[in-house]
């Protein structure tokens, strides 16, 4: 049931060229060779709407991933608590196991890497395109420079610090940048969202993502004012679809094929997705196994078709801003904003799960509702239960490892109690990789140093 095989059928088109070269025969070359300028064309005859599709699908591609290709999405969600290597291969092994490959002989985040840069790239340049044709506000802006934002949030929230932000010239030739801290991306990423809701003051996503750059920042009371007006409803979804293999879900494709299962209590650290029964995870067991012989598969249910579509930003991320802004006031309200966002668990997961209400009950039945929170009376364990609670609301959408970042860099904890730890389950121990490394053509660049690449400390 849950292994499909992709048959690729092949068809013959003839072509009728007949008709065409007799037309040729009673035309004049000029009138063949005349073309018509297009209005829709920018200054450098490139189609506007093609730079903004195009964009589009550079950044799903690059943050999300499609077909069975691993991207920002799934390699941050193997180097945290939440997916472990099913599969054989030796890269997702080792950022599974938190000791990844020098950057010359390559991992599994190196096409992330590069892609989250492709769509960096591609939303300036539609950007750009629409400014000169005279589209200076409204949606189709507002969402290139959102969607450029976010590029900047998740190369600051997986990778090393140190990043170089090189660009293209229009004619393809390479203009090396130089290398940011961790903390200058979340501050260059401001005012990139503040220029996504100036263009449109309606993009709620825009809003959440500038809230997530500041709450990496520890500027957790400006955070919730950014949110403070989002509904908890809205969402803003990275769509897949079934149409074509780079569109599909990646996380769908990867389970299913057996290379990545959902992990529970991994490396002692991690948090009980499937054993708590908690419905935010829903999950099931493939009797045939993972890939890797002997490693059971249990898949997760929240991507479980091709289509399944990934939240970017939504509502629940604002409130739970909220929550932890109030924590760090000293505040009483965060337990309130967690017990609310709790007792809407039926109808906020069939927003975000396609097929929700279709599974079949299991180990957690859907149906099921989340009992409410209790003061656990100390602020590290409220902390822990914040966590928990953004863990489980965002599961697999490009959250955790950054939660998990800012648990070591901006409250103080040591890696080994907040990363899987000790004995690693095909054997040997957990390493001590807290990011993820560049791609090794990043050493092309005159103004890098692999020395850069570096975990921020305390």
């Amino acid at each position: 049931m849950f292994r499909r095989l992709h048959e690729a059928g092949a068809s013959r088109v003839r072509w009728l060229a007949m008709t065409g070269a007799l037309a040729l025969l009673f035309t004049g070359c000029d009138s063949v060779l005349e073309v018509t300028e297009r209005e829709f064309l920018t200054p450098t005859g490139t189609s506007v709407d093609l730079l903004f599709a195009g964009a589009i699908r550079d950044f799903n591609t690059g943050f999300s991933g499609g077909g069975n290709s691993d991207r920002f999405l799934s390699t941050e969600a193997l180097l945290t608590d939440q997916l472990h290597s099913s599969g054989t291969f030796t890269t997702r092994t080792a950022t599974d196991q938190r000791e990844q490959f020098s950057m010359i002989q390559g991992n599994t985040s190196d096409t992330g890497f590069r892609e989250l840069h492709q769509a960096r790239r591609a939303t300036i340049r539609a950007f750009n395109a629409l400014a000169a044709d005279g589209e200076t506000s409204g949606t189709r802006v507002s969402v290139m420079k959102m969607m450029e934002g976010f590029t900047y949030v998740a190369l600051g929230e997986g990778f090393c610090s140190g990043i170089p932000f090189s660009d293209v010239t229009p004619e393809g030739e390479l203009v090396p940048g130089n290398p940011i801290s961790t903390s200058q991306i979340f501050e260059a990423a401001i005012p990139i969202f503040d220029a996504a809701i100036a263009a449109d003051g309606s993009n709620d996503g825009a809003r959440v993502g500038k809230a997530r750059a500041l709450v990496n920042l520890a500027r957790y009371s400006e955070a919730a004012g950014v949110v403070s007006g989002v509904p908890t409803s809205y969402m803003y979804e990275i769509e897949h679809s079934d149409n074509s293999s780079n569109q599909e879900n990646p996380i769908f494709n990867l389970q299913s094929n057996g290379r990545y299962s959902l992990s529970d209590l991994e490396g002692g650290n991690g948090l009980a997705y499937r054993s708590s029964g908690d419905p935010r995870v829903p999950w099931v067991e493939d009797p045939l196994g993972g890939f890797d012989a002997g490693i059971r598969l249990f898949l997760v249910q929240k991507y479980s078709v091709r289509g399944s579509s990934v939240v970017l930003a939504d509502g629940v991320e604002a409130r739970l801003i909220e929550a932890e802004a109030d924590l760090n006031a000293g505040g009483s309200q965060w337990l309130t904003i967690l017990n609310d966002l709790r007792s809407q668990v039926g109808t906020l997961m069939p927003a975000r799960i396609l097929t929700y209400s279709s599974f079949v009950p299991g180990p957690n039945n859907p149906t099921t509702t989340l009992a409410p929170l209790t003061d656990p009376g100390t602020f590290d364990t409220r902390l822990d239960m914040i966590m928990s609670e953004r863990a489980f609301w965002m599961y697999i959408t490009g959250h955790r490892l950054g939660d998990m970042r800012r648990l070591v860099r901006d409250y103080g904890r040591s890696q080994t109690t907040v990363f899987p730890s000790g004995a690693y389950f095909k054997g040997g121990t957990y390493g001590d990789d807290v990011v993820l490394p560049l791609e090794f053509d990043e050493t092309n660049n005159s103004n890098y140093s692999v020395d850069l690449c570096v975990y921020e400390t305390p």
